[in-house]
């Protein structure tokens, strides 16, 4: 068979090297380790058939082939799967692994059973969405997500996927988005542990540390296979009927976060897999692919070193954000993401705190509820019964922090907190005025990135013209072209299981 290799062989291991040097956080091992009660009983689907590879010419046939074992790789194996097509599902790491491994659960949907008659419309639900991303979506791939969006949550919940729609919320948004009743790990977890079980029951092979590192195209430009590093060497995975690429984005790879959205992204605290390197995004670059919103990217607080999430006080009507040196730095009205994009830009670090007191928990107790979570995970608060002391126990400029809440409590009582420098536009703010105080570590933390190849309607990558690169798919955060600066919650998860299944079918239903 002819073909052309598409990649440079040295750039296999693109931008590895940092990844294995960083520490996997307390949340990820809860959530792995349930995971892993499912995943050790699937060796028959993983490490088994990687044994049975080793021949002598080093490749293997399948119909499908797909990259990356995250929620939208799985969905999309699943699919071709169970649709009749010998497929293959690759992953680089030890284990399943990926961004949905750290995630709420959270999905969001139109026209599942479960939301029949709640007046929802596609032309609603799309319009919502390109209002998300500032007009930036692709409209046709979001219509195409929408309209799978219903189904695939009907199949998960069909497979056991303890999924709950909260209905009559003050804003419509909110009805699209279903939640996930947890065991104490994350929802996440929950979601890969029941797509693992329908792998395990069709017998799906799963092929574990194995890095896929280059494209195949035959002679007119079709992608017909991969080349790949595993346990038994180099070895080519040929696909009869397309790959897809479903390794998620390039969140933890600070080379690339540096190359696409500027220096001050070296800084960002990764909030989510540290496995997601966006090497396999590069991959597609030599077939002429379009990478679109590379500088896009959900972000949200986040303790580094805990991986504890102090969301729910951050975003309250309570307290303000100062950096090290005691002086407010951001407005601490804007939305979450925004506020955790603007901290490492506007900090030497990206370290700042959340200066509170004991009138946060007038707010749902919200404060001594984020103390309990904290101190599960040995996560450092700072109390004090002055703002002096509190200074000298959370290492902060005395000086700055004593002027700065003396300023911020001033223009709060006069209803001038919009004066300030930043200003302070909360509608109900609260003055600092009643001890305990509290310290809150916090930095701006990047979940996911929202670049990549562009992909159409049928998930297919397309070139820098629009038009489709024959036998190439890709889903999830490791495509481009659905999301930009934000999207309704629950859309990241629920579009790469949407995509991931309607390019699976694209795929086998139309290739020759």
């Amino acid at each position: 068979m002819k073909y052309k290799s598409s990649f440079l062989f040295q750039k296999q291991c693109f931008y590895q090297g940092k990844l294995m040097s960083s520490i996997l956080r307390r949340k990820f091992l809860a959530s792995s380790a349930a995971v892993l009660g499912v995943f050790s009983l699937n060796q028959n689907i993983a490490a088994e058939p990687v044994k049975e590879q080793a021949k002598k010419d080093n490749s293997e046939k399948f119909d499908f082939v797909v990259i990356g074992a995250g929620a939208a790789g799985l969905a999309a194996a699943i699919e071709a799967k169970q649709a009749g097509a010998s497929t293959v599902l690759l992953e680089k790491a030890p284990r399943p692994d990926g961004n949905t491994m750290y995630a709420s659960g959270t999905l969001c949907a139109f026209s599942s059973r479960e939301q029949k008659g709640l007046g929802d419309t596609l032309e609603k639900f799309v319009n919502d969405q390109m209002h998300e991303t500032q007009g930036m979506g692709d409209r046709d791939a979001i219509e195409a997500f929408a309209l799978e969006s219903g189904p695939a949550i009907d199949w998960l919940i069909d497979i056991g996927t303890p999924l709950k729609l909260k209905k009559d919320l003050p804003h419509p948004k909110l009805s699209r988005q279903f939640y996930m009743t947890t065991d104490g790990t994350t929802g996440g977890s929950i979601l890969m542990r029941r797509m693992l079980a329908v792998a395990k029951k069709i017998g799906l092979p799963i092929h574990v540390n194995t890095k896929a590192y280059e494209l195949i195209t035959n002679d007119n430009g079709r992608v017909i296979g991969v080349k790949t590093r595993g346990p038994n060497g180099f070895k080519i995975y040929w696909a009869e009927k397309g790959v897809m690429i479903a390794t998620g984005g390039f969140s933890a790879n600070e080379e690339m976060r540096t190359m696409y959205m500027g220096p001050w992204a070296a800084n960002l605290k990764i909030r989510g897999s540290l496995r997601n390197t966006g090497e396999n995004i590069m991959m597609t670059r030599p077939l002429g692919a379009k990478l679109v919103n590379m500088t896009e990217f959900y972000a949200g607080p986040i303790v580094p070193e805990t991986h504890a999430n102090p969301a729910r006080v951050s975003n309250s009507a309570y307290g303000m954000i100062v950096g090290k040196d005691g002086k407010r730095c951001v407005d601490e009205s804007l939305g979450q993401a925004m506020r955790s994009k603007l901290l490492p830009q506007v900090t030497p670090d990206n370290r700042t705190f959340i200066i509170c007191d004991i009138k946060t928990n007038d707010e749902d107790n919200i404060l001594t509820k984020l103390l309990d979570r904290f101190k599960r995970l040995n996560s450092p608060v700072y109390e004090a019964n002055t703002i002096e002391e509190l200074a000298d126990k959370a290492g902060i400029n005395k000086a700055n922090l004593v002027n700065s809440v003396k300023v911020f409590n001033k223009a709060i009582s006069e209803g001038k907190g919009p004066s300030l420098v930043p200003p302070h536009n909360r509608k109900k703010a609260h003055p600092i005025a009643t001890a305990p105080f509290y310290a809150i570590p916090m930095s701006g933390g990047i979940a996911a990135t929202f670049g990549g190849p562009k992909i159409n309607k049928h998930a297919q990558v397309v070139d820098v013209d629009d038009k489709p690169i024959p036998g190439l798919y890709a889903a999830g955060n490791a495509s481009g072209g659905l999301w930009y600066a934000e999207d309704i919650a629950g859309s990241q998860i629920s579009s790469g299981i949407a995509m991931g299944r309607i390019g699976a079918r694209h795929a086998i239903n139309t290739a020759k």
